[in-house]
């Protein structure tokens, strides 16, 4: 539906007459109320107004049911987003006495839905989350802003739902085995058969199955997963290959999701083949040991270090 709009030029003194649900090109909405149609956080300082655009580069946008998120700008670089320029606009929108206006902006056009007129929480105005920095880079990782946005009269029209912060309290949710995503990469094929390998070795030599959990710390919307046998009380972090800064990452990991376990677990390593001399050193100076296929149907293992070898 096309919008009715103030003449241009006297936009400031008509005041807004967009309304909820109605579209209209950006550029005709900038030539009315200010600024240019570039950002997806635009501040249009003649007007008073911050129009927030929801595209496909924000990863974490959506409606919680009580909350609208809305992902920051900036820290396609390889950085982490900031709360400066266009994000601080945002912040300070009640102190600087100007309105965040919320539009859905349609794929590959200038097309604008408006969705309504927005606030910040203001008991918690934002999270933090991790995500790619550029969707062209996936393996580039880096803090993702998110702003919690109340709606002032009504929830927004059609927007997408998406899922909110974990409670304070820490949540360790019990999973059946990971799917895979759509599109899986090669490296999430090859885990995911290593997994699936070892699964069925723990059932025939061991009579015991992994429990897989999914954990997302208070506060957070990033979720990890990890798997757990319960009859080592041991906790299993995969990976396809034993690249040094893969490791890395899998003892970041472990070190990360044993906190919230009840009963302190032993760590391993669950890799493609057996770590040569430095890393089994890593592994056994971090605590965790390493687990690897030796056929098609058995696994080995070192033996992980007495917990007062490494504390």
């Amino acid at each position: 539906m096309p919008a009715t709009a103030p003449t241009p030029g006297n936009a400031n003194a008509c005041g807004w007459t967009l309304g909820l649900g109605e579209t209209i090109d950006r550029t005709e909405l900038h030539q009315l109320y200010g600024g240019h149609t570039n950002r997806r956080i635009m501040p249009a300082i003649a007007t008073q107004n911050v129009f927030l655009f929801t595209t496909s580069a924000g990863l974490f946008d959506g409606w919680t049911g009580e909350h609208v998120h809305f992902t920051g700008e900036g820290g396609t670089a390889g950085t982490d987003q900031v709360l400066t320029r266009q994000n601080k606009a945002v912040l300070n929108h009640r102190a600087e006495g100007r309105t965040l206006r919320l539009f859905h902006q349609r794929p590959d056009t200038q097309d604008a839905t408006y969705l309504g007129h927005v606030h910040l929480d203001s008991d918690r105005p934002y999270v933090w989350a991790d995500a790619p920095c550029d969707p062209r880079r996936p393996l580039e990782i880096a803090r993702r802003l998110v702003f919690r946005l109340r709606p002032v009269f009504s929830p927004p029209p059609g927007f997408l739902p998406t899922t909110p912060p974990a409670t304070w309290t820490p949540q360790i949710h019990t999973d059946s085995t990971p799917a895979l995503l759509p599109d899986p990469s090669p490296a999430e094929r090859a885990a995911a058969s290593l997994l699936a390998s070892y699964s069925r070795y723990l059932r025939a030599t061991h009579a015991t199955d992994l429990v897989h959990y999914r954990v997302r710390p208070a506060g957070t919307l990033t979720e990890v997963s990890t798997h757990h046998d319960p009859a080592r009380n041991e906790v299993v972090a995969v990976r396809p290959t034993l690249a040094r800064t893969a490791i890395w990452a899998a003892l970041g990991e472990l070190q990360d999701v044993t906190r919230f376990m009840n009963q302190r677990p032993d760590r391993a390593l669950l890799l493609p083949a057996e770590p040569d001399h430095d890393v089994a050193e890593l592994l056994h100076h971090a605590g965790a040991a390493a687990i690897w296929p030796v056929d098609r149907y058995g696994f080995a293992r070192t033996r992980p270090p007495k917990r007062d070898e490494h504390h």
